[in-house]
């Protein structure tokens, strides 16, 4: 049976709670630098998907003066990131774990090698499929470890699967590229609302997508790996009960451009196609900060 868009959420939730047992690798004694990662998910343009499964080992951290710092756990788990794309499913990876003394610019998944052919993606219909994992570019973020100073930061981790996940019809295989953004957990904002949008003939908002812009003012682009990308992405979904929904999450204060396609299903990263964007918005947030608005 095929998932709603945020239902499904307690499935692994017991093998999940594991990766509370970590270990720290790499770190200098003496500093007090301490961060806490949570990880959330936003759903693939195919609502057919019903699981994408692969072994998380930790994460990786980047500094400005180019050195990294790696925090792992005891053993890498298997995580089902559509699980995490539930509204409130968020997975925490590390809490009040220690960093190194540095200047910290970025944070990436790392997947497990020795168990990347474990990895698969899973259809409403069974049908399971090879999952070719690519390790992806860190998501950027900031802030200082100083020696001997105390310090705690604390982050939520969003992967795009509309970003990060296409299929290769020639080798009948999905890939995996992470496209992560990282946003400070006490500053993060939603912008949220019903969606009405007439569609055009022989569309259907249900398979519809809102798409958000950094900057005001921004002429929407699909996800082509050229020009103007998203920032963040939607689908519009439908409530237990309720009308057409939206719910863009975990977003950092600052002022967008917010569009909306009747057709987010047929979005195919780095594929140039013409989504025919409607109700163009301009949006100001601020720092935690919820707000709702409709789209008639």
């Amino acid at each position: 049976m095929q998932r709603s868009a945020w239902s499904q959420f307690m499935f692994g939730r017991g093998a999940l709670a594991r990766l509370a047992l970590v270990v720290v690798v790499g770190l200098l004694a003496g500093c007090e630098g301490e961060v806490t990662m949570d990880l959330g998910t936003e759903l693939p343009s195919d609502p057919a998907i019903s699981q994408v499964v692969a072994n998380v080992r930790g994460l990786e951290f980047t500094k400005s003066d180019g050195g990294t710092e790696t925090l792992e756990f005891t053993d890498s788990e298997a995580i089902d990131f559509i699980d995490l794309a539930d509204d409130n499913g968020v997975l925490r990876l590390f809490t009040s774990e220690e960093l190194g003394e540095g200047n910290y610019t970025g944070v990436r998944l790392l997947f497990d090698e020795d168990r990347a052919d474990d990895a698969f993606v899973t259809r409403s219909n069974g049908t399971e499929f090879p999952l070719n994992l690519v390790q992806g570019e860190s998501a950027s973020l900031s802030f200082n470890v100083d020696d001997n100073e105390s310090s705690s930061e604390s982050f939520t981790l969003l992967l795009d699967l509309r970003k990060s996940l296409r299929f290769d019809d020639g080798n009948n295989e999905y890939t995996l590229t992470p496209v992560m953004r990282a946003v400070n957990t006490e500053d993060m904002s939603r912008i949220e609302g019903n969606v009405s949008v007439t569609c055009p003939a022989g569309d259907d908002l249900a398979e519809g997508a809102i798409y958000l812009f950094s900057g005001r003012d921004i002429v929407p682009d699909d996800i082509d790996g050229a020009g103007v990308e998203p920032f963040a992405t939607s689908p519009v979904f439908t409530p237990s009960g309720g009308s057409l929904f939206y719910a863009l999450r975990y977003l950092p204060a600052g002022d967008y451009t917010l569009a909306v396609t009747c057709i987010g299903n047929d979005e195919e990263p780095n594929e140039d196609e013409d989504l025919e964007f409607r109700n163009v918005e301009n949006v100001e947030l601020d720092e935690s900060e919820t707000i709702t608005l409709d789209l008639p």
